[in-house]
């Protein structure tokens, strides 16, 4: 992978190596070159220098040689142990770098994959799990794998540098060594490959428990916390979640201890006879006393490495192996065409928009939510469309912005089919205020502005996140900034403070601290915040800054109380004079205003006509709208 084009392959462990290679080759190898040195040190340099030493020590103790001797030794295993640790620290400042290089390039990929993946990933479970797995730390899943061949590289290196000094004297104890480590190598494998599938496992309810957590303990959550007191009840269920995570986990853990200390404990005892065998040789005078230390030093060292070090190298390479898997599935799930393309300039010409017989229903499965789905929509007025919850009102929102193309039947802008539009000219057609509206912690000026990317060039430089719009049209919910964005002047803010007036946020305006550049929220020290209905106002004034000719309000005034609704779509509907404008709403508060009412039942338009003809033909509109009169009295 390249990190700008899409990958074409299968990913497997050894792209641990190949991708930090191509983030910072120099680097790796320097880390490769450090590793191999770091490895020798224990046999090549301490165990020899360890030997002269105490064999210098012992001849100055008997009076074979002068005391002057010793210095040399010593200073060569000062130095040769100095020596060591250096090339440790280098390694790991080399590790650093890599680390860095690879989070600059791998990281903003990943970024811009998920913001262009196609919108039936998101609301997938499976593939919200398979996102979450591969976006939350991929610089750590891939560093702990390449760290895991390198270490697996320095055990190689320092065993083989060991048994070589070893082998002359008891060759039957490098040979027990070397085929011992055969199942240690198969069962630390194993054991990596349960640990990430454990993992994997865990995952849902560690991203339950994650949600409940914040439930808890999060701001947006206090005020109906304290008042409600539900926090003994939600803390039950946080702890049920936690729980069957942690479990999981446990029983895995359990395992690989039980594994690797059982192997290390086979080892010492291996090492131990090493020790006494050699107890012969020196005692016979063929090996001196400190050639013994210096042996036995290391092999006890190598044990060490042997039980520990391979043993958790083998399972990071393991779990790194599994988690490319995860990678080359969450590179299969592509991305939707044009998903990143900024909206078009200006919109594509528009006099009418029709339905003709869809039929859809999401990708997860069960019945259809539209079904033969029939309308025309002309451009100058104002619609609505009402109906029950889980009528399809939303879902007929999903698919006019392209959310979603695998529907049946044809949906027409001026006769064609919209599937052939361009994603930057559909984005451009349509401004949406949705329910659950963004709240950006930047600039009110900016919030704003993100209504028109187009025309204000804010999140141009933002790349894939301020184009994260592909998924939600121009309006409200286009793009998220994760900085102050920087299309304009601070003193060309004209466009937007006229937005926030006309969508009476002047009185706000006035009482920020910076007026239009006060940062919004509690991101920033500075930061202030807005009301819920003031953040409503807001997300529409992003929709009247937006020069698309269809603007749609999807229920983005439900938690407001219906008188208070009505009076926002009336204001609405008032700036929006001479603009095609769509209200979806299951309260009837806003029907008055429209010039036709649609309502959708069944996946159908079950009645359509204007307020007073609907009340007149006393079907189901007439029945919730005398269900509904008294909220408007």
């Amino acid at each position: 992978m390249d990190f700008k084009s899409p990958p074409d392959r299968e990913y497997t462990a050894a792209d641990a190596l190949r991708l930090p290679f191509r983030a910072a080759p120099l680097a790796v190898l320097l880390h490769a070159l450090l590793s191999v040195l770091h490895a020798l040190m224990p046999t090549a340099v301490l165990a020899v220098t360890t030997a002269a030493f105490v064999d210098t020590a012992g001849g100055i103790l008997r009076g074979l040689r002068p005391r002057g001797d010793i210095y040399a030794p010593l200073a060569l295993l000062l130095l040769g142990t100095g020596l060591f640790m250096t090339a440790g620290a280098l390694t790991a400042l080399a590790a650093a770098r890599i680390r860095q290089r690879l989070a600059q390039k791998l990281r903003p990929r990943i970024v811009r994959t998920h913001a262009a993946l196609d919108y039936r990933h998101i609301e997938d479970a499976a593939g919200l799990e398979l996102v979450t797995r591969v976006a939350r730390d991929p610089v750590t899943s891939v560093m702990d794998g390449f760290t895991g061949f390198m270490r697996l590289a320095q055990v190689a290196v320092c065993v083989l540098s060991i048994l070589a000094l070893i082998v002359a004297s008891v060759w039957w104890a490098a040979l027990v060594i070397a085929l011992f480590s055969t199942p240690m190598f198969y069962l630390s494998l194993l054991a990596g490959k349960k640990n990430y599938q454990a993992s994997r496992d865990a995952e849902k309810f560690k991203r339950r428990a994650e949600y409940l957590g914040e439930v808890l303990t999060g701001r947006a959550a206090a005020d109906e916390r304290t008042l409600f007191g539900y926090g003994r009840a939600v803390n039950a269920r946080w702890f049920a979640q936690y729980e069957a995570w942690r479990l999981l986990r446990l029983r895995v853990t359990v395992k690989n201890f039980l594994i690797t200390k059982g192997s290390s404990l086979m080892l010492a005892l291996i090492a131990l006879a090493v020790a006494l065998t050699l107890v012969v040789p020196v005692t016979r005078g063929r090996m001196s006393a400190g050639m013994f230390i210096g042996i036995v030093s290391a092999v006890f060292g190598m044990i060490q490495q042997l039980g520990w070090q391979f043993s958790s190298s083998l399972e990071q390479i393991s779990r790194v192996g599994e988690y490319m898997r995860d990678l080359t599935a969450f590179w299969a799930l592509g991305e939707a065409p044009g998903a990143l393309d900024p909206p078009d300039a200006e919109a594509p010409p528009f006099k009418t928009l029709e339905f003709r017989s869809v039929r859809f229903r999401y990708p997860t499965g069960g019945p259809y939510i539209l079904d033969g789905l029939t309308f025309s929509l002309t451009r100058g007025r104002h619609y609505a469309f009402v109906g029950r919850n889980g009528a399809g009102k939303t879902t007929i929102t999903k698919l006019l912005t392209g959310l979603y193309t695998e529907y049946e039947g044809e949906i027409l802008v001026d006769g064609k089919e919209l599937r052939t539009y361009p994603a930057g000219g559909l984005k451009a057609l349509f401004s949406v205020v949705y329910q659950d509206f963004a709240r950006y912690p930047v600039s009110m000026r900016d919030n704003i502005a993100l209504g028109d990317v187009a025309g204000t060039g804010v999140g141009k430089d933002a790349g894939a996140d301020a184009s994260a719009g592909a998924h939600t049209g121009t309006g409200a919910g286009a793009g998220h900034p994760t900085q102050e964005a920087g299309g304009a002047d601070e003193g060309d803010s004209g466009r937007e403070a006229e937005a926030a007036l006309l969508a009476g946020l002047g009185e706000t305006v006035a009482g920020l601290r910076d007026g239009l550049m006060t940062p919004l929220g509690k991101a920033k020290e500075e930061g202030q915040e807005l009301s819920g209905g003031q953040w409503q106002r807001l997300a529409i004034a992003r929709s009247l800054i937006s020069r698309a000719p269809v603007k749609i309000l999807d229920e983005p005034t439900s938690a407001l109380d219906p008188v208070s609704e009505s009076r926002v779509y009336e204001e609405f509907e008032k700036l929006m004079a001479g603009r095609t404008t769509i209200f979806i709403s299951h309260r009837l508060g806003s029907t008055k205003l429209a010039d036709e009412i649609l309502v959708i039942d069944g996946g159908r338009v079950a009645e359509r006509g204007t307020h007073d003809e609907l009340v007149a033909s006393a079907g189901g509109y007439a029945r919730m709208y005398e269900s509904q009169r008294e909220w408007y009295v």
